[in-house]
């Protein structure tokens, strides 16, 4: 019998937020992940009322949209 260590596909927003940022001094709001959210900055799935993230979605699309693109010397 293994142990599962890899998180749920889905999470609840604010889950989904403290997975992808942390909680620390470094981490974003809830408004403004729900503001990136409003945007499409990332995909979400809305279920009834409630609002779920795939994590692994998540963070591919926000790389890609605040990937920061070095420039030759």
């Amino acid at each position: 019998m293994s142990i599962q260590t890899t998180p749920p596909a889905l999470l609840g927003i604010n889950e989904a937020r403290i997975a992808l940022f942390g909680t620390g001094p470094e981490a974003i709001s809830k408004r403004c992940f729900d503001e990136w959210r409003a945007r499409g900055f990332y995909p979400y799935v809305k279920i009834g009322k409630r609002v779920f993230v795939d994590i692994e979605q998540a963070r591919a699309a926000l790389e890609r949209r605040f990937k920061v693109k070095a420039r030759p010397i």
